[in-house]
């Protein structure tokens, strides 16, 4: 992917020496420039700049180091060290001696260029790894086997509200700003899925919460042990986090709509049937609540104030039936399903604590106090479909409403192969039902 052309400066070194690295085939990627240069000359700064001297004689070393800066390349070729001073010496990347450098020429140079193309190999791997994890709009961290962060991706500051050099060398209370004390308190399980990864010594997938600076955020976390050169030491971690935070709130939107009714907020039809078909291993009360002449009631005032009334019948079923599933069915029908047997007088209890409640609420509207709710309730037994289930409650319905005025009729439906009981009167109940 790279090209490198490096230029070898060269001062005070053997012509046949110099001529001999001339003629060494440079590595894959590189190609070779020599350079004589002389003490007035400024050398250009860089990786790629690498300087030989046989001859220090008149020369500022600490000003040549400055010249081609931290990552070039400056090796001295002498026998005689303690001539330098310990600062001088300091500036230089190599010493070569120079007795043994005419019979080591080639060797000495291809170690060099060895060296030169690991450094730039790492450069790149660096490069690639930087640009990689800076462009995820995921958060990304390495840590060590004590749980310091070492290095964090672009991503992961933002989240924090923290600089790259805040964060790196800290821990994982100080860059989410979590004493230790209230983490432990709390719900968060970050470092305890840290020891997981470190026990399991694999990748694992996590739902993690943190509290980030955009408020508390649900993440998916990948984490995943890092080895040593042995294969067999762990010596720290890798974690890629996804936030899934809108994602989760627009999955519990879709999943509310699907099973809500949009006027109540109580359950739908559809995933109300569903749940009646799952409760019939248990005996259950099947309750259905219908509105007396609520066509007619929507025509004389309007469907504005007939949607309110909906929607009072909806939160006085809640007030009562707290534990239970309640649904609206039809236009004007309700239903509350009761998964236990309830005996006949807590039945009865029941729906007159929701009849008063409803009639104190409609009759803070003189228009409303003429709205009546019939009521059918159904004992199922252990088995039954919920086909069977709703025809009873829809005979046992018809029959409250022939009755009128509020009226509740209590059955039981019996086997599959018998036909439904009789109705029971309970008079003065009312009940209500809803319009799509």
């Amino acid at each position: 992917m790279y090209h490198v052309q490096l230029h070898f400066w060269v001062r005070g070194i053997d012509e046949k020496i110099v001529h001999t690295w001339k003629g060494m085939e440079p590595l894959p990627r590189f190609s070779h420039l020599f350079h004589n240069f002389s003490r007035s000359l400024r050398l250009p700064r860089g990786r790629n700049q690498i300087v030989l001297l046989g001859d220090v004689k008149a020369l500022q070393i600490s000003m040549l180091r400055q010249d081609i800066g931290s990552k070039g390349k400056l090796i001295l070729c002498t026998d005689h060290v303690e001539e330098l001073a310990a600062e001088e010496l300091a500036y230089f990347d190599d010493i070569w001696p120079l007795a043994t450098l005419p019979a080591l020429a080639e060797f000495r140079f291809r170690r060099l260029q060895e060296e030169l193309k690991r450094e730039k190999d790492a450069w790149l791997t660096q490069t690639y790894l930087e640009q990689t994890i800076n462009t995820l709009p995921d958060m990304i961290w390495f840590k060590d086997i004590k749980g310091i962060h070492l290095h964090v991706n672009d991503a992961f500051c933002t989240a924090v509200n923290k600089r790259k050099a805040d964060v790196e060398g800290k821990d994982h209370y100080y860059i989410w700003g979590i004493p230790k004390e209230v983490y432990e308190r709390s719900d968060y399980v970050c470092v305890e899925t840290e020891e997981d990864v470190l026990q399991k010594r694999r990748t694992c997938l996590y739902d993690e919460e943190v509290m980030s600076a955009q408020g508390l955020r649900k993440l998916k976390t990948y984490k995943t042990p890092i080895f040593a050169e042995d294969s067999q030491n762990i010596i720290g971690t890798v974690g890629i986090a996804r936030d899934v935070t809108q994602e989760k709130e627009y999955f519990s939107t879709i999943q509310r709509l699907t099973r809500e009714d949009s006027l109540t907020s109580l359950l739908n039809r559809e995933y109300f049937y569903a749940l009646l078909e799952r409760a019939k291993r248990d005996p259950y009360e099947l309750l259905v609540f219908d509105i007396e002449a609520f066509h007619e009631f929507n025509e004389r005032h309007g469907h504005s104030l007939g949607d309110a009334v909906l929607q009072i019948l909806a939160e006085e079923l809640r007030a009562v039936f707290p534990e239970d599933d309640i649904a609206r069915i039809g236009g004007d029908e309700f239903a509350v399903l009761v998964q236990k047997a309830w005996p006949k007088e807590e039945i009865q209890a029941k729906i007159k604590e929701f009849q008063d409640g409803l009639s104190a609420m409609l009759a803070m509207d003189e228009r409303l106090k003429s709205v009546h709710v019939t009521a059918a309730v159904v004992c199922a037994q252990p088995g039954q479909t919920s086909e069977r289930v709703l025809l009873a409650s829809s005979i046992a319905l018809h029959q409250a409403k022939k009755m009128g005025g509020g009226a509740c009729v209590i059955e039981t439906c019996e086997a599959e192969d018998g036909a439904p009981s009789s109705g029971e009167e309970i008079s003065g109940c009312a009940s209500p039902r809803d319009s799509l």
